[in-house]
């Protein structure tokens, strides 16, 4: 007699892919696992000016069933001048990051956290010379079994502000849209915004990446990316246009 035939396994749920969590550890505040990356992003701006950024993270998750975390990240920038204008380098604003999840389940789940941004640009082209609280909601939902829609709303508020312009007081929701084609490859969608109350301003961009796991055990990836601006506004602040990759290490 022949044997049945095995099952075919089941669905994999979004929330557990690891190329789906990969691609919202550095963009959603729901993805608390561990990991250590960096990111390299070179910005051209109207005006002939661009920078070059490199950006080094590390999370550590923590507490019962890994629920908390907290982080710190490591700005260098460099800044190409306008014609006769000056150029600088060295570190920008560091960032200290705390999170906790709210709520977890098997198609979505929610998390808070704080981030706290210091002024300690070794160059005031390099920083914002502002202390900037962040307070941060955002959730992660399934809509199929390769498919994820993830999104955050941050208000960000300088308590320290070393200039005589208005502080950064602003709110910043944002949208990603991530999606798996094969074992090792998908690719997101970032549409990111803020609104600076003080001074009536709005900037929205959109971010397109790819993503491809390195290794077999999905430990390593690498995220190419480029950065479009959506409105005016977006073109003169943030920048002309953006290119740069990401490689996170996942332990």
């Amino acid at each position: 007699m022949q044997s049945p035939s095995p099952a075919p396994p089941a669905p994999q749920d979004a929330l557990e892919n690891p190329l789906l969590e990969t691609m919202d550890l550095e963009r959603n505040i729901t993805d608390l696992e561990s990991h250590v990356g960096f990111e390299y992003r070179h910005d051209e701006f109207d005006g002939g000016s661009s920078s070059d950024s490199l950006r080094l993270y590390w999370l550590q998750s923590f507490g019962p069933s890994h629920r908390l975390a907290a982080g710190i990240e490591l700005p260098f920038l460099y800044v190409s001048g306008e014609a006769g204008k000056p150029s600088a380098g060295g570190m920008g604003d560091i960032q200290l990051d705390f999170r906790g999840m709210l709520g977890k389940g098997e198609k979505f789940e929610n998390a808070a956290g704080i981030e706290i941004t210091l002024p300690s640009a070794s160059n005031e082209e390099l920083g914002e010379e502002q202390t900037v609280l962040r307070f941060v909601w955002g959730f992660s939902g399934q809509l199929s079994s390769h498919t994820l829609l993830s999104g955050e709303v941050g208000y960000n508020k300088a308590v320290e502000n070393q200039h005589e312009t208005p502080g950064i007081n602003s709110i910043e929701p944002e949208l990603i849209l991530s999606q798996v084609f094969a074992k090792r490859f998908g690719c997101y969608l970032d549409w990111d915004n803020y609104y600076e109350f003080d001074i009536d301003r709005y900037v929205t961009t959109l971010q397109v990446g790819l993503e491809f796991a390195l290794d077999h055990h999905e430990k390593w990836s690498f995220s190419p990316y480029v950065l479009f601006p959506l409105n005016h506004s977006s073109r003169i602040i943030e920048t002309k246009n953006a290119v740069g990759f990401g490689l996170i290490y996942v332990y």
